[in-house]
């Protein structure tokens, strides 16, 4: 028996069919009642049983259905006329962009045209809509950067950045505090040394910190060292983080002493574009995205709640 003819032997009962072609029995036998989709034959018992050719044509209709199309509208077609339509359908889908891309881009026209309270709305919408995680690292993160890029080449002014940044920080500072669970018994504190007055990075980063569990102490901006390590006794904290978006001549002495003061069990984590200046320092890790931190985050959970329980609770 050659390929053509066996390609048309009804050798697949109907559960074999909805399994392969993802299609219901109902939708099966209402598109076969209907449109005449394919011919199944019946065998010994009575029972549909469908060939290769029936399954690949069903296959490729769900396909272009799920594409947006009516089954009415393509059920003529020829087989190699459907191969190529769901193709080009596949392909047009990879280059249709994203729904957080989309977001981004709504987000990023109303930094242009300096509209604060419409990026603010777009950013809430945009939570809402694919979650914390995605938020971040799909809308937040790309915006911030592109709005960086846009102020460095001159495409939009300071008070765009300024009015940019202000709304991002706002909310995500709502975000943290939603997220955050008040009884977390595990804390992280986070800011910025002295010279970094850009709050995004670190406020990002305490945003996945609640997310995951943790208790976030947002100190700001533009902090002492010595005040830092003060807080982070007062607060027996079991993380330190501290946001680089720079770096200045200061920064590593600064973050020298902060590793210094702090008890050695307290990891010292730095993130943001500046921390080229401070990476070799020991005793620090650097965490280069949202998912290292996440990941250095869930690394130390269990070391502060084994530090926590052999010194007998807060």
């Amino acid at each position: 028996m050659n390929r053509t003819r066996q390609t048309r032997v009804g050798r697949h009962p109907i559960g074999v069919v909805t399994e392969r072609t993802g299609l219901s029995p109902h939708v099966l036998r209402a598109w076969e009642r209907r449109y005449r989709v394919v011919l199944p034959r019946r065998g010994d018992g009575g029972h549909r049983l469908y060939s290769d050719a029936d399954v690949e044509r069903l296959t490729l209709l769900h396909r272009a259905t799920k594409s947006g199309r009516s089954v009415a509208s393509i059920v003529t077609l020829p087989i190699t006329a459907l191969r190529a339509m769901v193709a080009e359908d596949a392909a047009q889908a990879i280059a249709t962009p994203t729904d957080a891309a989309r977001w981004c881009a709504e987000a990023m026209r109303a930094v242009a045209q300096l509209q604060p309270e419409r990026l603010a709305t777009t950013l809430r919408r945009a939570l809402l809509s694919l979650g914390a995680d995605a938020f971040l690292r799909d809308v937040v993160a790309p915006l911030m950067a592109e709005t960086g890029d846009a102020w460095h080449s001159g495409t939009i002014s300071v008070a765009h950045e300024h009015a940019a940044t202000a709304v991002v920080t706002q909310v995500l500072g709502t975000l943290t505090r939603e997220l955050e669970h008040p009884e977390a018994e595990q804390r992280v504190l986070l800011a910025t040394p002295t010279g970094e007055r850009h709050a995004v990075g670190a406020m990002m980063a305490a945003a996945v910190a609640a997310h995951d569990g943790w208790r976030v102490t947002w100190l700001g901006t533009d902090l002492p060292a010595a005040q830092i390590a003060k807080a982070a006794a007062d607060g027996a904290t079991e993380v330190v983080g501290l946001s680089i978006a720079a770096g200045t001549k200061h920064t590593a002495a600064d973050v020298t002493m902060l590793r210094r003061e702090l008890p050695q069990h307290v990891p010292l984590l730095l993130g943001g574009t500046g921390t080229q200046r401070v990476a070799r320092i020991s005793g620090v890790s650097v965490v280069h995205d949202l998912a290292g931190w996440r990941a250095s985050l869930r690394t130390y959970a269990s070391a502060a709640t084994a530090h926590l329980a052999a010194s007998g609770g807060r």
